[in-house]
């Protein structure tokens, strides 16, 4: 299911003449969605400029990646090819928030957004929540779409397995080998956050709780951002460890 999809049927959204924080629309956490459509002719390609973005941001021009902004890497610029009439779409990351350091640390765009030297203006920005009630409607809502032969991320992947109901149910840890970067859910309860090629976690710890046995079934479901190992047509595959891993190889 793409997230386009879930983006495209959601049921909330502010329009405003520039954008707003997280905070501003009353989101704490997970993503927004700015969109805006360009009503001027742009140089081929043209500088793009977010100051004051956080935390992490995929830029989509008619929903086809241009680049990533990030305030850890103090990227706040790319150039994007885009023309009169298509639509410009910023996916803001909120990467989580730390219990010390200046106080108000606030996410989402809170700058205005330029395009070489023009302002753009009239935003909507469509909130994604990714709590247990958000999920639990994603589940049921993803049978309605139909399976093609191809996929293009951002996209919810969603899977479903069993557990035999003689068998003793232990805490694991999800090992997401050739996932790049999102964040994985089992029966709706959010496990966190992955991102194996910056490391260095590379699991995340699944309580026995969470787990139902048969004949109950138990989904999983990954938004992935970036890129999958798998295409509709192909087998994706996690895995359940016994034993963390949490000393895997880190950018230098």
């Amino acid at each position: 299911m793409s997230l386009w999809d879930l983006i495209s049927i959601s049921d909330y959204s502010v329009v405003s003449q520039y954008p707003l924080s997280f905070e501003d629309l009353s989101h704490p956490y997970g993503f927004v969605l700015y969109r805006t459509t360009v009503n001027f002719q742009t140089p081929d390609p043209v500088i793009l400029t977010v100051k004051g973005i956080a935390d992490r941001a995929h830029v989509y021009v008619n929903k086809v990646l241009q680049g990533i902004l990030s305030r850890e890497q103090k990227v706040e610029s790319i150039p994007v090819q885009v023309l009169k009439g298509q639509d410009l779409e910023i996916l803001v990351e909120n990467q989580g928030r730390v219990a010390y350091g200046a106080i108000h640390d606030r996410k989402g765009i809170f700058q205005n957004v330029t395009l070489g030297s023009k302002t753009l203006e009239n935003w909507t920005m469509i909130p994604i929540p990714l709590d247990y009630d958000s999920m639990e409607r994603i589940n049921r809502l993803k049978n309605k779409y139909q399976k093609t032969d191809s996929v293009s991320v951002p996209a919810i992947y969603c899977g479903r397995f069993s557990i035999p109901d003689n068998s003793q149910i232990f805490d694991s840890f999800l090992k997401l080998d050739g996932w790049h970067k999102g964040i994985a859910f089992l029966n709706n309860f959010n496990l966190g956050k992955y991102w194996p090629i910056v490391g260095p976690q590379l699991t995340l710890y699944a309580p026995s709780t969470l787990f139902r046995k048969s004949p109950a079934l138990n989904s999983i479901m990954l938004l992935e951002l970036q890129h999958s190992p798998c295409g509709c047509s192909d087998e994706c595959t996690v895995q359940f460890v016994e034993r963390p891993i949490l000393n895997g190889p880190t950018p230098e």
